[in-house]
């Protein structure tokens, strides 16, 4: 009985190990998708949809980081230490969700310049 415990155990332990292995989390692959989405945009109505898209994420991630920004301002009342540490944090968050936008805004623009260019010819 006991050696069927522990070859069971360790089937499960295997299994539980290797499937970690294998997950992605949803930031890599919404960051997958679009990185293919924008390799496979080809027409000038597709780089040009493509290109939407990253500006709504762009804007999206613009607004979210403003939101944060706000809510670090405020105040809700607990102790110093812990408002100070969450302010921080709220900020850190803010500013990596700006370079983000930042980094979708240009790849944006660039999708659009070339969508523009290719419709040109």
């Amino acid at each position: 009985m006991k050696t069927t415990k522990i070859i069971a155990t360790g089937i499960l332990a295997m299994g539980l190990a290797t499937a970690n292995l294998h997950a992605l989390d949803t930031n890599e692959r919404l960051e997958l998708l679009e990185s293919a989405m924008i390799e496979q945009a080809t027409t000038p109505a597709q780089k040009s949809a493509v290109s939407e898209y990253l500006a709504n994420v762009a804007k999206e991630k613009t607004e979210l980081a403003q939101a944060l920004r706000e809510r670090a301002g405020s105040t809700r009342g607990g102790k110093a230490l812990s408002q100070m540490n969450e302010k921080k944090e709220l900020l850190r968050r803010a500013e990596a969700l700006e370079k983000e936008a930042k980094k979708y805004q240009t790849v944006s623009m660039d999708l659009n310049a070339k969508s523009m260019q290719v419709a040109q010819n």
